[in-house]
């Protein structure tokens, strides 16, 4: 077994004719079982009027099928000591619980029961609605999620990626059961998901389990191609103003598809550029400049192509201007130069670290397996060769990719501005002050929600399991 190979976990592969698929993956010594179940569902799929129904169905289907009533698939979890939850994301939906090992298959007959019995009842519908709206007036509170989903909106104009997965309020007033009730039935069957399950198990037994209880259940239609993003024609700007009282900046590149080996050395390039106190724009912008107190830099790369994104809190004062004009030089500098020896030898490192780290918890490992196989072409295989492809990218390459995405003729770049309040003047003004007597100031980082865009990322996050878990929407309420 060569070194690439000895990478792979040992999955075994259960195909069903309906077109459903299981990976299975014996793992001790923990008598503990995780599962996933990852529906090639998300907001991509959503058509014109009913953005949001993806991740409001995720809500519904804990809310009784035709086997379980309201609140029994939350209560026989709790009971069996375990945990469940769900997240949707612009590609997929996924679906996981982790139990004990003599009472995890319970989870398979849920499962089974919910793909295409939900009951999807009206009066938990209209109940559950007003949960998905206060969830999407928090994020609009949230100071870094419209700013990001502006961002979005323009990199993709054409591409269902344009729009949030929480989706639009207008299209979720107006949303009917029957409406969300037509989505599921198009979507949610056999041939539009995959199971993985990682821990404690019987191979053979989990294998005869699945055939019995997901095999009779009938395909669905295919999933359809979305439309492609054509090329931007030039830079886009915008400008918000939001009741929060500091400027924010978002800068954005298009980028590639998750799993083409330019994603690689987008991750290298990422942390370089300000996903660490040893990168290029937190030394400029936090450390020697004192311009910006909260950084950071998001390779984003989906099922279709990605960003690459540059995210700053401004200091009272500072300019937006001055602060793009360094990063602008910044990424020129990074095209110009790449990466030293020893800086991306230690950035490899870290990635491998976290990479490997991920794999600690079953959960974390099923989700990571589920992340590769709904996301790039090779599915779970790519496993093989992710770390072997991080080591292989050199200085040369690297200015290769930076010089070929990080053209700002094609970048989205959004401002978000404190409103203007009666008589205070014009906002978003002031002098380029860079606070330099105050050293020991505290840097103002406050939590986020975790979520694209969202949380503070961690190197080679896309291809982590809990790291890539998110959902703009947040986990189910």
């Amino acid at each position: 077994m060569n070194a690439t190979t000895s990478l792979l976990p040992d999955v075994e592969v259960v195909e069903l004719d309906n077109g459903f698929k299981a990976l299975l993956l014996e793992r001790g010594p923990l008598p503990v079982v995780a599962s996933v179940l990852w529906y090639r569902v998300g907001s991509r799929d959503e058509r014109t009027g009913e953005t949001g129904v993806s991740h409001f169905l995720e809500h519904m289907m804990f809310k009784g099928t035709q086997k379980y009533a309201k609140g029994q698939i939350d209560l026989q979890t709790a009971k069996m000591g375990g945990s469940n939850n769900a997240f949707t994301d612009s590609d997929g939906t996924a679906y996981y619980f982790t139990l004990a090992a003599d009472r995890w298959e319970q989870a398979l007959e849920i499962e089974a029961s919910r793909m295409r019995d939900c009951l999807l009842d009206p009066l938990e519908f209209a109940s559950e609605k007003n949960v998905v709206l206060e969830e999407l007036a928090m994020g609009e509170d949230d100071p870094w999620r419209p700013l990001y989903q502006t961002a979005e909106s323009l990199l993709w104009q054409v591409h269902p990626y344009h729009h949030p997965v929480i989706g639009y309020r207008e299209d979720l007033e107006r949303l009917s059961a029957q409406g969300m009730r037509d989505y599921y039935t198009r979507h949610y069957g056999p041939n539009r998901a995959f199971l993985v399950v990682v821990g404690a198990i019987d191979k053979a037994r989990t294998a005869a389990r699945i055939r019995e209880l997901f095999g009779p259940l009938p395909r669905v239609a295919e999933r359809d191609e979305p439309l492609r993003e054509p090329p931007a024609a030039g830079e886009r700007r915008a400008i918000l103003r939001t009741p929060h009282s500091v400027v924010r900046l978002c800068i954005g590149f298009p980028t590639c598809r998750m799993g083409e080996r330019d994603d690689y050395a987008l991750d290298l390039l990422s942390h370089e550029l300000g996903n660490s106190k040893n990168s290029r724009l937190y030394k400029r912008l936090v450390v020697d400049e004192e311009m910006v107190t909260e950084l950071q830099v998001m390779n984003e790369t989906r099922q279709h192509p990605g960003a690459m994104l540059v995210l700053c809190e401004l200091r009272d004062g500072v300019t937006p201007a001055a602060v793009e004009a360094i990063v602008r030089e910044e990424v020129r500098g990074l095209v110009e130069d790449g990466i030293g020896k020893k800086d991306l030898a230690r950035i490899q490192a870290q990635i491998r670290a976290s990479f490997l780290f991920q794999d600690e918890a079953v959960l974390d490992s099923a989700l990571k397996l589920a992340r590769f196989e709904a996301g790039t072409p090779e599915g779970y295989r790519t496993l093989a060769t992710v770390l072997p492809t991080y080591a292989s990218v050199d200085n040369k390459e690297l200015r290769a990719v930076a010089a070929k995405y990080f053209d700002f003729d094609r970048a989205a770049i959004v401002l978000a501005l404190p409103a203007a309040r009666p008589g205070k003047g014009k906002a978003g003004g002031g002098k380029d002050k860079r606070n330099k007597k105050d050293k020991k100031a505290k840097l103002d980082r406050p939590t986020r929600t975790k979520g694209k865009g969202k949380g503070k990322a961690k190197v080679g996050a896309k291809h982590g399991a809990a790291a890539k878990k998110a959902k703009k929407g947040g986990k189910r309420a």
